[in-house]
Order: C-alpha cells, then structure tokens, then sequence
C-alpha cells in the first residue's frame, strides 16, 4: 500500500472462449507464470474436456509453461517476455547481445565480436521454487584483457560470460515459426479482445476495483457471480446481434 500497511491481494486467472468467459481461477502469485498449468488443468478438468490450442500473452511464456503444454500435446499460441524485441530488426544489430554472436556447436564456443573464442567452462542445473530444473551451459571469455569494447561487452571483472540454455532456445524457435504463421496471428490478435475485454468491463464500466470478502474461497465466489453476470449480459447482448 506504500503507507506501512499490508492488504490481501490476488491474482485471477480467467479463461474465454468465444467472447465468454468459460473458467476462472483464484491464486496468490504476485506474477501470472506459475498459474497458468494450474489454471488450464483446471478449467479442462471443470468443462471434462481436452483444450487443442491455447492462446495466452508473454506474460505466461516460460519453459516450465511450454513443457507443459507439450505434455499435455497442447498447441500453444503464447509469446515469451522478449519476443517482441527479438522479432524486430533492431534486435539483430545490437552486436553485444550473445543472441546474436557466432555459434559453433562443434566446437562449443562463441566468437564475440572482437573475434576472440568464447569457450565452454561448464553445464548448470538449477531447479526452481516450483521443483521445474533448468540446464545452462556456461561459456567464458579468456581474452577480454585489453579488449577494445570490453566496457560495451562486459562489467564483470573476469570477463564476458555467457549462458546457454539449448532447449529455452529450441522452445523459442519453435514459438517464433508457430506465430509467424497467419492462423496463429490471428488468434493473438483475437486474445486482446477476449480476456482483456473482461477484466476491462468489470474494472472500468462497473468500477469493480476491490473485492468486499477476504479469503481465497470467498473471493472466488464473489469473483464467480461477477462472471456469470458478464455471461449474462454476453449471451444477450450476442441474441441481440
């Protein structure tokens, strides 16, 4: 609240279809990744059904989501956080980005842009808060003493390092072909309208900005009603058209 005072707060999750909302979800994560194999379990649990495509924004666009959707043989029609800058121009041209350095899977090294190696040193594996393990390889630069853009390239002392994660990547490549096709398009162009309609209605031409309970259970219910009443209107205003 930035006034000493701390208030319950929480994250819904929704999901629509069609311009209905068809499953929400109740949750106390400050950030929407870690919700969402949890919410479409849920809501495919609640309808007894199995999804074949789902459309989600970057905010959503993690390994952990997209393993999961492979799992489930989902397709999934969701963006990673930098997406939007990797697919412009300008992203190509930032030369100090490793992204953009030459690859040799060979040899297992980089070639920054002074031309010097940077070799493999050696494989992590971290697991995060939700157990979900991620493997980098880790590439050092031993030539960065005297290096003329040392200071653009890197601040650390010991010089450039960089982290290679090849199934973060493999999962990137395969979002990038996916989106760039114009059925899936679309469908990103179409999931602004649907769930940001919602939450638009509800917060701004309602003014619904707080929930009058506490606690998960109740919040849910209180969040329930305010969904069926936004189907209502949906469904009459659809018989309308």
């Amino acid at each position: 609240m930035l006034n000493g005072q701390l208030k319950p707060g929480y994250n819904i999750q929704i999901g629509t279809e069609n311009k209905l909302v068809i499953g929400y979800d109740v949750f106390p994560n400050p950030t929407d990744t870690k919700t969402f194999p949890v919410h479409v379990d849920n809501v495919m649990h609640r309808l007894d059904c199995k999804f074949e495509t789902v459309i989600a924004d970057a905010g959503y666009g993690s390994e952990e989501n997209y393993d999961y959707l492979k799992e489930r043989e989902i397709t999934g029609a969701v963006k990673y956080t930098s997406y939007e800058n990797e697919t412009k121009r300008s992203f190509k041209k930032k030369k100090f980005n490793a992204e953009n350095w030459k690859y040799d899977a060979e040899q297992k090294e980089y070639t920054c842009p002074c031309g010097n190696p940077v070799p493999y040193k050696k494989t992590v594996t971290r697991t995060n808060s939700s157990g979900h393990e991620q493997t980098y390889e880790v590439y050092q630069c031993d030539n960065c003493e005297g290096c003329p853009y040392r200071k653009l390239c890197t601040k650390s002392e010991y010089g450039r390092t960089v982290q290679r994660n090849e199934h973060w990547l493999e999962q990137k490549a395969q979002v990038k072909n996916l989106l760039s096709k114009d059925d899936y398009k679309k469908l990103m162009k179409e999931r602004s309208t649907e769930c940001e309609t919602v939450f638009g209605q509800i917060k701004w031409n309602q003014n619904f900005r707080r929930f009058h309970l506490r606690g998960k259970e109740k919040v849910g219910t209180e969040w329930g009603l305010l969904m069926i009443g936004y189907d209502i209107k949906q469904i009459v205003r659809l018989m309308k058209a």
